[in-house]
């Protein structure tokens, strides 16, 4: 060997001084070096953090649950886990992780490093982990001649060199998982924040932090401080600026700007300009960035398949798909479009709202719409066409389990393989209401292009669940759409339908005059056509109208043709909807045993055939028979049963009315925050519904259960407001009602004149309407008032004929409080023995009923017997 020997016998401790002064080790065997020393190092740098942006707003519950989670584990000395920032493109994961990181820099002395990794970049690659690292090996002072070359090589040394550091790290605009490993530091006190626009699902022990759209407060305040304007006194307008811009950070600081550079521009005029779709995406942008540039970076990166599928998603007319819908749009098997909707999910291209279901944001939406159009009108077409077919096909089937009372001529529809399995009610419901408003948004497409086949088609398959669900107002819409089109198709017995289907929704929204209109006009197609079953049905439906009008005369005569009708036909569920309504009538009339005896013919009629939702309008009504009767617990169960079946089939409305009056047992039996809780329940459905008349009633109940408790303001503000749409429904028997109540608060106010006037109004209308209970109970009001004011034989007179009236109508609550008020006079003329013997039998009588009035009958009681002097 030629090595001079020397070195050889060099000692061990000057070999470590060379290598330590930056020597070269020599390894005699094999010979070779076994230690480099390096060049002198570039100085590192310990912070490569970019600014923190002085107008962040919002993500406060996301940055103290990530700082406290951060400085939680480095206080337990625990390993510090890796956060995965996701979101779609602009919702500011970069901003976010750097606002993060300056306010966690203090906790990392030995710096903060940011590296823009570049998935998804204008005009550049994704960058490589070996080059990353490469880099990251540089900025901790690695001169560039001793970086090694291979991937493993390179991230054993970034290891290595991050042992003992406490270092921050910022990986941002990653690719996916294999993008990230590499680059992690080996040391767990280490922080690194992780920003994608993928879920990083397979990264493994990766917190997920999964960034949304900031709240409208939110999003004004950042256009507020990027553009540099108050906008408090233009809150409303700011507010419908930045949901025209989704709320999406990006588009706001977009919009934002240019309001700073155009200070004569109003945010008015930006709100017009921006309501159109491809308006909206040409104003976000300033100089040589845009919210569409940034969607069309990620939308590069699918694959061609994936593209088209996200193009047709664009085409939907709703907010919201599943992938039945999908695979229907798209024209691909559903199984392929489940995968193809996962992996949009991944990308933050839609977004999940609940299993299976999905939404795209406002901009993305209009962003695949304007990729859609280049595809050709032909081929989209095609795929709404196809979408169209599978909701009208699926929404049929729906409807066969929904529709089962008060039948409006809808046909069958059969079974397909490629719908769901809509084999129960339950099946049916939650379909119907996953899908509601996604029916809406077709059926008021095909309106718009005047496809008259599919609009009848849509308005027939969503009938059922439109009456029982709402909104009416919007299936007002569609049946009258559905009526024309039948019309210009010169299809008459489709028309017929449509125009009952359209009277039913008007009469339970209060519109009684348009209403009686259309199944008149019905009815004259099905005569002409010769058909016994359309003309059955109008008829029951022309007599409920009548009802609703207190045109009884009229109601009876167009019920009793229905019912004659049904019975020639064997149709025992239209005998039973005839049947009904003929039993609201004659309670309406005061006939209790009447209504009681047609109410239970139609109960069995309904439980022959298996119908629940005719069951539980049949309870619904006997409950309220029993109600009027004073009968609290059968009507108490009565309705109850007939809430569950409500529920059961999905009938909200029914569910509400039923509720309203059950709150009114509960109000007189003295549950009087569990009634005015269940009355405050069905206003809020009839208010969100449209239906008037059921809101009156819930109004009604509201204010008087008010009163029960002493809380005479709230009480008359409800009863005026019913007052209000009884007369705007016009419901007679609703508006005497409503002054009656509201007489009785003016008379326990101490407001005797307009208490007067208002009773005697109410009287008047009880006495033209023949409603003996409700003149009963007048009467017994009056006499009351009258008995305060001094007027004590008028008082008298009054409760006497109030009790002639209640015993013939078997009432013990009316024939109750007349008694009570014929012993007050009694005891006033001084015949006390007379006024104790009245008043015990009223309190037994509302003991025995179960009305909490029977207490304070009790107290007046011993008050007498106990005399005025014990």
């Amino acid at each position: 060997m030629n090595g001079g020997g020397g070195s050889q016998d060099r000692p061990r401790a000057s070999l470590r001084a060379d290598a330590d002064s930056g020597g070269r080790v020599y390894q005699a065997l094999g010979n070779q070096y076994i230690y480099e020393g390096r060049p002198v190092a570039p100085a590192s740098v310990t912070n490569t953090l970019p600014r923190d942006t002085f107008a962040f707003n919002g993500r406060d519950g996301e940055l103290t649950r990530l700082i406290n989670a951060v400085h939680q584990a480095s206080e337990a000395e625990g390993p510090l886990p890796v956060y995965a920032i996701d979101g779609m493109p602009g919702i500011g994961k970069t901003a976010f992780a750097i606002r993060a990181a300056h306010l966690l820099a203090g906790s990392f002395p030995d710096g903060t490093l940011f590296v823009n990794l570049h998935a998804h970049s204008t005009g550049q690659l994704p960058v490589e982990p070996v080059d990353v690292i490469g880099s990251l090996l540089s900025i901790v002072g690695v001169a560039a001649q001793n970086v090694p070359a291979g991937l493993d090589a390179r991230a054993a040394m970034w290891r290595d060199r991050l042992a003992d550091k406490r270092l921050l790290l910022i990986l941002d605009n990653v690719a996916g998982h294999r993008q990230v490993e590499p680059l992690l530091p080996g040391a767990d006190n280490c922080l690194v924040l992780v920003t994608s626009r993928r879920r990083l699902a397979a990264l493994d022990g990766a917190v997920s932090i999964s960034l949304g759209t900031l709240a409208p407060a939110e999003a004004v305040a950042l256009l507020s401080a990027l553009s540099g304007r108050d906008l408090s006194h233009t809150e409303p307008v700011a507010d419908a600026l930045v949901r025209l811009c989704g709320c999406l950070p990006l588009a706001v600081s977009l919009l934002a700007g240019r309001l700073r550079h155009h200070p004569l521009w109003r945010l008015e005029d930006l709100v017009e300009d921006m309501t159109d779709a491809q308006a909206r995406l040409d104003e976000l942008q300033a100089e040589d960035r845009a919210v569409a540039a940034t969607f069309e970076l990620s939308y590069r990166d699918l694959p061609d398949d994936l593209r088209i599928f996200f193009r047709r998603l664009g085409l939907h007319p709703g907010e919201e798909i599943d992938d039945w819908a999908a695979a229907a749009l798209t024209g691909v098997p559903r199984g392929k479009a489940r995968r193809h909707l996962a992996a949009l999910y991944d990308d933050h291209l839609i977004d999940e709202l609940r299993h299976g279901r999905y939404r795209m944001h406002d901009l993305i939406r209009d962003y695949t719409r304007a990729l859609a159009e280049a595809d050709g009108t032909t081929s989209n077409e095609e795929a709404v066409g196809r979408l169209f077919d599978y909701y009208q096909r699926t929404a049929s089937l729906a409807d066969q389990q929904l529709s089962r009372t008060l039948r409006t001529g809808i046909p069958s529809a059969s079974g397909a393989s490629d719908a769901p399995r809509l084999t129960t009610r339950t099946q049916a419901l939650k379909w119907m209401e996953s899908e509601r408003a996604n029916l809406l948004a077709c059926a008021q497409r095909t309106i718009q292009r005047a496809q008259h086949p599919r609009v009848v088609q849509f308005a027939r398959s969503m009938a059922g669940y439109l009456q029982q669900a709402g909104p009416w107002d919007r299936a007002i819409e569609i049946h009258r759409a559905a009526t024309a089109a039948a019309e210009h198709n010169a299809n008459a017995p489709e028309q017929a339908r449509a125009l009952v289907r359209l009277a039913t929704v008007q009469y339970l929204s209060g519109d009684y005059p348009q209403a009686r209109e259309a199944v008149n006009r019905a009815l004259r197609l099905y005569r002409d056509a010769n058909d016994p079953s359309g003309q059955a049905s109008a008829l029951c439906h022309l007599g409920i109208i009548h009802k609703l009008t207190n045109d009884h005369d009229v109601a009876v005569e167009a019920l009793e043709q229905s019912l004659s009708l049904y019975r020639d036909l064997a149709d025992q569920e239209g005998q039973a909807d005839a049947l009904t309504q003929f039993g609201i009538v004659r309670y309406w009339q005061s006939d209790y045993p009447g209504a009681t005896l047609l109410l239970k013919q139609a109960l069995r009629l309904y439980r022959s055939t298996e119908n629940g939702l005719g069951q539980a309008n049949a309870l619904h009504h006997l409950g309220l028979v029993r109600w009027l009767l004073d009968d609290y617990p059968m009507a108490a169960e009565a309705l109850e049963k007939a809430i569950a079946f409500y529920r059961e089939h999905g009938n909200l409305i029914g569910m509400a009315e039923a509720q309203n009056w059950l709150g009114a047992v509960w109000c007189v039996t003295g549950r009087y925050d569990a009634a005015a809780q269940t009355q405050r329940e069905a206003l809020a459905v009839f208010r969100d519904m449209g239906s008037r008349f059921n809101e009156s009633e819930a109004l009604y109940n509201l204010g008087v259960t008010l009163g029960y408790v002493e809380d005479y303001d709230g009480a008359v503000k409800f009863l005026e407001e019913s007052l209000a749409m009884c007369r705007l429904v016009h419901s007679p028997l609703g508006e005497a009602d409503a002054l009656w109540a509201l007489g009785s608060m003016y008379r326990r106010t101490g407001a005797h004149a307009v208490a007067a006037e208002t009773l005697d109004q109410s009287l008047a209308l009880y006495r033209e309407l023949d409603n003996a209970l409700g003149e009963a109970a007048a009467l017994n009001e009056i006499g009351q008032l009258s008995f305060a004011s001094g007027q004590h034989a008028r008082a008298l007179e009054h409760h006497e004929s109030a009790l002639s009236l209640a015993r013939s109508l078997s009432s013990p609550f009316e024939e109750a409080l007349a008694l009570v008020g014929i012993g007050r006079h009694a005891h006033h003329a001084g015949e006390t023995e007379a006024a104790v013997e009245h008043l015990r039998e009223a309190h037994a009588m509302l003991q025995r009923i179960g009305a909490a009035e029977a207490k304070n009958v009790e107290r007046e009681l011993a008050g007498l017997v106990r005399g005025p002097d014990d």
